[in-house]
């Protein structure tokens, strides 16, 4: 029979941080991740830590692609704090970018009407450049509406299949779920993350050519089908001759 006890460990944070939290809506995993980072910091009176991501894996049970991604949707959220390895939690909830949720669940809690439960564009629109969610998708309609668990619920879902994850050494390819899942199924997981890299760091270099990949997905799978059978690009024969999928020389369009 567990007997836990203050004397044997605790972890203290804020009441104000917890009452805001608990209006912040996660997924299952995200919740697991958020917590353990917040047990192997404030649990040991610390506000960041060097915390790698098998310790999340093996504190949460969680898979490490599926750690990466909570990782990496915890601090798009800027719920955490990330340098590296060294995380924490953001405990200024004024700069939490999904504190909106909490603002919207209330307003639901408290219309009565079907009218009041069509939810205005202006209410719902989060940045375009990271969600890239209309405002004609996120309107609710009253007649469709039945509760404040159908809203958020419908809301989840145009969020899930249209957000963006960033992802590689500089945090500048975008790429939806779908997006991912489609180059590993295509191309492979390892091949996937090899060519991700290589348009980060493409990018990161050559700001000025980076802006004519406007669609992140199309580019690595161009480039994939241009590579055919040339070593993952590394192409080993005269420099003059080498050519045009190369990715020694990468300078593509989408």
């Amino acid at each position: 029979m567990a007997h836990p006890q203050l004397e044997n460990g605790h972890t203290r944070i804020a009441n104000e941080v917890l009452e805001h939290l608990i209006r912040v809506h996660l997924s299952p995993n995200q919740w697991q991740v958020l917590l353990c980072i917040i047990r192997k910091t404030y649990g040991f009176n610390k506000k960041v830590d060097y915390i790698a991501n098998f310790q999340i894996v093996e504190a949460t049970g969680l898979g490490k692609e599926v750690v990466s991604r909570c990782l990496r949707g915890l601090t798009d959220m800027n719920l955490l704090n990330r340098n590296k390895k060294h995380i924490g939690i953001q405990k200024d909830w004024e700069l939490w970018k999904l504190a909106i949720s909490s603002t919207i669940g209330t307003k639901l809690a408290e219309q009565t009407t079907s009218e009041k439960l069509a939810i205005s564009s202006t209410e719902l629109a989060i940045s375009s450049t990271e969600l890239a969610i209309s405002s004609t998708e996120l309107a609710i309609s009253s007649t469709k509406v039945s509760s404040p668990h159908v809203a958020q619920k419908k809301k989840e879902t145009i969020q899930k299949k249209l957000y963006k994850r960033k992802y590689g050494e500089f945090n500048n390819v975008l790429l939806t779920d779908e997006d991912y899942a489609k180059l590993k199924t295509k191309i492979g997981e390892q091949q996937s993350e090899d060519l991700i890299e290589r348009l980060s760091c493409y990018m990161e270099q050559n700001p000025k050519n980076a802006k004519k990949y406007t669609n992140h997905y199309a580019t690595i799978l161009n480039w994939a089908r241009r590579d055919g059978g040339n070593d993952n690009g590394k192409y080993k024969g005269n420099p003059s001759q080498k050519p045009a999928g190369a990715f020694s020389d990468i300078i593509e369009t989408d």
